[in-house]
C-alpha cells in the first residue's frame, strides 16, 4: 500500500478515493448561482451586459462598463425541499452571499475613458445538505465486503493486518470482517441499511479586480482571485446484516453495526481571470464577451473522525447471548474507535474554465443576456504537497497521486453551463428579471467507482459512500426598485437537481475468490437510492450607486 511521509510527518488520508473524489468535484464545481440579486435572477448571464458587481466572477471586463462607483451587499434564506431534516432539525439556513465595491474614475484620455478598481467578496457554493439514503433491498451485499476485498489486495497477512490503518483497521479490530482457513479475508451478507448525512459550510471567494474602458467599445479586465473552503460533513451508516442469535451456531450472531464519521475540510486557493467585452458595431449596443479562468490551486486539510459501533467487545466476545436457561441478554454496542491521526494535507488543482457571452439592450425597456461556459472535471488533479506536516504549509508543488489522476479521468468529463437572462423596464424606477441556468452532470454515464486502487488516499477510508449527480437547472425571477442613489433588488432562485447515492463501492463482486466464495453474488450491482437535492434560496441586494 502506497503511503507518503513528507518531511518526517505522516500524511495519512481520510476518505475512501470514490468520496475523495466527490468531495474533490464538489468543492471545484460551479454548479450553483449565487451573487447579487440583479445577477442571480438573470441567470448570471451578464458577462456581456456587465455592470454588476458578481459578473467579476465571470468575465472580469464586465466591471469595465461601470461609469459610476457601486457599493452592494446581498444576503438571503436558502432551504432545500424538505424544510425538516429530523424531528426539531430545522434545515432553512441564512446566506451572506456577497459584499463588494466599485471605484470608478472618468480619466477622459485619447483612449481610456474610465479606469475601474474592484473588490467582491462572493460565496461561490453552499455545502449545506442533509439526507436519508435507506436502501431496504441490498441484494446480499455488504460494506464490509468492499473492505474484504481491499484488505486481500492490500493486507494479505495478519503482519500486515497489524499494520492496517483507517477503516479496514476499524471494521477488523470490530470483527466485522474475517480470515479464513486459507487467510482469505470475508464477511457476512446484508439485508439492508440506513444511511443519515448532515454537511454545512461553503466555499468563498475574494475577488481584485482592475478594467478598463477602452473608446467605449472595448473593455478589458483582470481579477485575481483568492478562495476560501470551510466543510463539515456528519454521516451514520447502519447495516443489518443476516443472522440470529443461536445456541448451536455461534456464526448465527447478530452481526448489525454502525459507523460513525464526521469529518472537516478546510483551506484556500488561488486563480486569475482574464475577460474582454467588445461592442463589434459602432453605435450599436450588441456586445460580445470571452474570459479565460486558470485552475484554482486548492491548499486543503481534511480532519476525519470515525468509530463504529460493533456486537463484539474488543476481546471478540459477542455481547448478546442465550444463558443456560434460555433466556436472551441484549448486551448493545461497544464502541471501537478509529486512530486519532486521521488527517490529509493534499493539493487540488482544478480545471481551466473558458467562456464566451452575447448581449444587448432595446431601447431602454429591455435588456437580454446569453453565456456559455465549459469546463473538464476530468482534469482534476491531487497531489501531496512538499511541506506538509502536523502544523501546514503554504507550498502548491508535491508529489502527484497518478491512482487518483486515473480514477477522476475515468469518470469525470466536461461540463457545459449554459445561462440566459432577460430584464425589463417596467417604469423609471421598476425592473423585472427572468433567468435560467442549464449545467450538464461531470459524470461519465455508467461509470462506477472502483476505490481497490493504490492510492495513499486508501491509507485511511472511515467512509465508503459515493454519490453521482444529474444535470442540474435554475429557475430565477425577480424585481429591482431604484431611487436615486440607491436600488433594491429581490430574487427568488429555484435550483433542481437529482442524485444516485451508493452506500459503497461493488466492484467486489466482480472478484474471482468472491466469486468462488459466494457464486450466486457474482457479478451482482448495488441499486443507488435515488436523492431529490431541490432547493430554493431567496436573497436581497441593497446598493448604492455614486
Amino acid at each position: 500500500m502506497k503511503r507518503i511521509f513528507l518531511l518526517g510527518a505522516l500524511c495519512v488520508a481520510t476518505a475512501a478515493s470514490a468520496q475523495h473524489a466527490y468531495n474533490n468535484a464538489e468543492i471545484s464545481s460551479t454548479a450553483d448561482l449565487i451573487g447579487t440579486s440583479r445577477y442571480v435572477s438573470m441567470g448570471g448571464a451578464l458577462g456581456a451586459l456587465g455592470a454588476d458587481i458578481s459578473a467579476i466572477s465571470s468575465n472580469p471586463a464586465a466591471i469595465g462598463l461601470y461609469r459610476k462607483s457601486d457599493v452592494a451587499l446581498t444576503a438571503g434564506v436558502l432551504w432545500p425541499k424538505d424544510k425538516k431534516y429530523d424531528e426539531g432539525d430545522a434545515l432553512v439556513h441564512g446566506t451572506f452571499d456577497q459584499i463588494g465595491f466599485v471605484a470608478s474614475w472618468n480619466v477622459q484620455g485619447d483612449r481610456v475613458k474610465f479606469f475601474n478598481f474592484a473588490f467582491n467578496y462572493q460565496k461561490k457554493a453552499n455545502f449545506n445538505r442533509a439526507f436519508y439514503a435507506d436502501n431496504a433491498n441490498l441484494r446480499g451485499l455488504s460494506q464490509m465486503d468492499q473492505l474484504a476485498m481491499q484488505a486481500n489486495k492490500f493486507y494479505p497477512t495478519q503482519a500486515d493486518m497489524d499494520d492496517a490503518y483507517g477503516l479496514i483497521k476499524n471494521s477488523w479490530e470490530a470483527y466485522l470482517i474475517n480470515s479464513d482457513a486459507n487467510g482469505y479475508y470475508n464477511s457476512d451478507r446484508a439485508s439492508e441499511n440506513k444511511y443519515t448525512h448532515y454537511s454545512t459550510g461553503s466555499a468563498q471567494a475574494f475577488d481584485l479586480n482592475m478594467s478598463f474602458n477602452v473608446d467605449d467599445r472595448w473593455y478589458v479586465g483582470g481579477t485575481l482571485g483568492f478562495e476560501n473552503v470551510d466543510y463539515d460533513r456528519h454521516s451514520m451508516y447502519t447495516e443489518y446484516r443476516d443472522g440470529i442469535i443461536s445456541t448451536t451456531d455461534p456464526r448465527d450472531y447478530i452481526q448489525d453495526y454502525t459507523l460513525y464519521n464526521d469529518q472537516r475540510i478546510s483551506g484556500f486557493g488561488i486563480n486569475f481571470k482574464l475577460g474582454a467585452i467588445v461592442r463589434p458595431i459602432e453605435d450599436n449596443p450588441f456586445r460580445v464577451g470571452l474570459a479565460v479562468e486558470t485552475p484554482t490551486w486548492y491548499r486543503l486539510k481534511s480532519r476525519t473522525d470515525h468509530s463504529i459501533d460493533s456486537k463484539y467487545d474488543n476481546n471478540g466476545v459477542h455481547l448478546d447471548y442465550y444463558d443456560a436457561s434460555g433466556n436472551y441478554f441484549n448486551g448493545g454496542y461497544y464502541n471501537v474507535p478509529g486512530r486519532d491521526d486521521c488527517y490529509l494535507e493534499y493539493v487540488l488543482r482544478t480545471p481551466w474554465r473558458a467562456r464566451v457571452s452575447l448581449g444587448s439592450t432595446v431601447d431602454r425597456y429591455l435588456a437580454w443576456g446569453v453565456e456559455y461556459e465549459y469546463a473538464n472535471y476530468g482534469k482534476n488533479r491531487l497531489s501531496y504537497p512538499d511541506d506538509a506536516d502536523y502544523y501546514g504549509g503554504n507550498s502548491f508543488s508535491g508529489q502527484s497521486d497518478k491512482e487518483m489522476t486515473r480514477l477522476t479521468n475515468r469518470n469525470f468529463k466536461g461540463q457545459h453551463t449554459v445561462k440566459a437572462g432577460v430584464e425589463f423596464k417596467l417604469s423609471s424606477d421598476w425592473s423585472a428579471r427572468l433567468g435560467y441556468n442549464y449545467i450538464s452532470s461531470i459524470y461519465k454515464s455508467g461509470k462506477t467507482f472502483n476505490q481497490n486502487i493504490n492510492s495513499a488516499v486508501l491509507d485511511y477510508i472511515p467512509n465508503t459512500s459515493y454519490m453521482t449527480l444529474s444535470d442540474a437547472n435554475i429557475l430565477a425571477c425577480g424585481l429591482g426598485y431604484k431611487y436615486k442613489h440607491f436600488y433594491c433588488d429581490l430574487t427568488y432562485k429555484f435550483r433542481q437537481q437529482n442524485g444516485e447515492f451508493y452506500a459503497f463501492d461493488d466492484s467486489f463482486t466482480s472478484d474471482a475468490q468472491f466469486a468462488t466464495d459466494y457464486p450466486a453474488l457474482a457479478g451482482r450491482k448495488l441499486s443507488p437510492v435515488d436523492l431529490n437535492l431541490n432547493r430554493h434560496t431567496i436573497t436581497c441586494t441593497l446598493g448604492f450607486k455614486f
